[in-house]
């Protein structure tokens, strides 16, 4: 763990910053020192800082008042004060300022490696989230330069930190989903869950249950309560997909859970006050559900206080650029493949289609490039052959192919790796951007072994 952090002490005394750097120096931190305020905060902009020794007394200005100009440089410094003079209320107010703990003069070294480490732990955690946090971001980030797709963008900017329930229309594929995910990340509530009911994946008779759960007893088969999809969402967000699809009895439940900001189980007797953001998507008209007695008119104007329309991809053509290098590339890393790119003919082939399964659609055919196609530069002769054969329709043995066409592809990158860092799992599974246990996962799946 001590060679991915930066330590910087700060103290007057220039002989006690030589004992720590060189203390932990030989503990595999890597060390600066300064020996005034000025200069500490000079360090937290000039280096990425995980962990600040601070002392409490310096000659410019307190250690309290250096720890409340760090916080406000960078929130992610964890810092640990040291102080001759150690008294309760000081440990209180440090404590208070933000220090993430307080040591006493003289100093141990058996204390001051155990306070890093477990403050280290802390921050390890801290950046593990965050990573998971901007890949997650960057897993559903929205794709384009075109207007059309600006306009969308600015739309989601400007509601997301409404209450306001959003209707998303769009044809299948055009990514409704990270539409309604990018309001989430946006929203006050984004520290919460985010829940996905795909309403046409759910016959109407378990629609109910799915979203509004069950107590024990309720039905044949229900020895167990269950909470439903409300529940879960309880502070964060609901998104329906596919609303369309929903049955006019879920519907009307639905749009009384929405009224009343209350759930009741199936089975069940007592309401459950929830606190949660609907989204909904549809490729459908609603309003010609409405006609035809297949949507309620009165829940279609509950859920369309704010709505959103994301175009085809047909009508933004100039995204396909971006979105096809995009895509290849991340096949490429995900599929352990060298990285390829597309010709100029081939971009132009790609413009020229008319995506009738959107953005989906040209997806999954650079994820097909990616692994079927040998050559560092993609040609149109390249795409054509391989929607060629989606036209012909992919056979048993053609899947078979691609899938161990995969596997081959990954099991030689993971060796690769592991010979690298001498079969040293931590190190192979930074080096490949996962964590230890899926790579044990994948080694076992792949019938990996030293």
């Amino acid at each position: 763990m001590s060679d991915r952090f930066n330590i910087l002490i700060v103290d007057d005394e220039q002989k006690i910053c030589e004992i720590l750097s060189e203390i932990l120096d030989g503990e595999g931190y890597k060390t600066y020192t300064a020996y005034n305020g000025a200069d500490a905060l000079d360090s937290i902009r000039k280096y990425d800082i995980d962990l600040m020794l601070l002392d409490i007394k310096l000659p410019d200005m307190d250690g309290i008042t250096v720890l409340k100009k760090i916080k406000k440089l960078s929130s992610f410094v964890s810092v640990v004060m040291i102080s001759a003079f150690g008294t309760v209320a000081l440990a209180v107010e440090a404590l208070k300022s933000g220090a993430d703990d307080f040591i006493e003069k003289p100093l141990e070294t058996n204390r001051i490696l155990t306070t890093i480490k477990n403050v280290l732990e802390k921050v390890e955690l801290r950046k593990e989230s965050n990573l998971l946090k901007s890949e997650i971001i960057e897993k559903y980030r929205i794709l384009g330069d075109s207007l059309q797709i600006r306009k969308v963008l600015e739309l989601i900017d400007k509601i997301a930190l409404s209450t306001g329930l959003v209707l998303i229309r769009g044809e299948s594929g055009v990514g409704k989903e990270l539409v309604a995910r990018n309001l989430h990340f946006k929203s006050g509530r984004a520290a919460k869950p985010f829940i996905k009911v795909n309403c046409a994946a759910l016959p109407g008779e378990l629609i109910e249950n799915e979203l509004f759960g069950h107590e024990k007893g309720a039905f044949t088969g229900a020895y167990t309560r269950k909470s439903g999809q409300f529940e879960l969402a309880n502070n964060g967000t609901l998104f329906l997909d596919e609303v369309g699809d929903m049955s006019l009895q879920a519907q009307s439940k639905v749009l009384r859970a929405i009224e009343d900001n209350e759930i009741q189980r199936l089975g069940g007797t007592k309401p459950i006050k929830v606190d949660v953001r609907i989204i909904t998507a549809t490729n459908k008209n609603l309003q010609h559900l409405i006609s035809e007695g297949h949507f309620r008119e009165d829940l279609f104007h509950r859920i369309n206080v704010l709505s959103i329309n994301v175009p085809p991809l047909r009508q933004r053509k100039d995204d396909i650029t971006l979105m096809a290098d995009y895509f290849l590339k991340n096949a490429c890393i995900d599929n352990n493949q060298p990285l390829k790119t597309l010709s100029k003919k081939a971009i132009q082939f790609l413009k020229h289609q008319d995506w009738p399964g959107n953005v989906r659609e040209l997806k999954h055919l650079m994820e097909k490039a990616a692994i079927l196609i040998e050559d560092a530069i993609i040609d149109i002769d390249d795409i054509e052959a391989i929607i060629g054969k989606e036209e012909r329709g992919l056979t048993g043995v053609d899947r078979i192919e691609i899938d161990d066409a995969k596997k081959k592809f990954e099991k030689k990158y993971i060796l690769s790796i592991l010979n690298k860092t001498g079969w040293h799992i931590t190190k192979a599974a930074k080096m490949l951007g996962i964590d230890r246990s899926t790579l044990f996962r994948k080694m076992k799946k792949l019938c990996i072994r030293k």
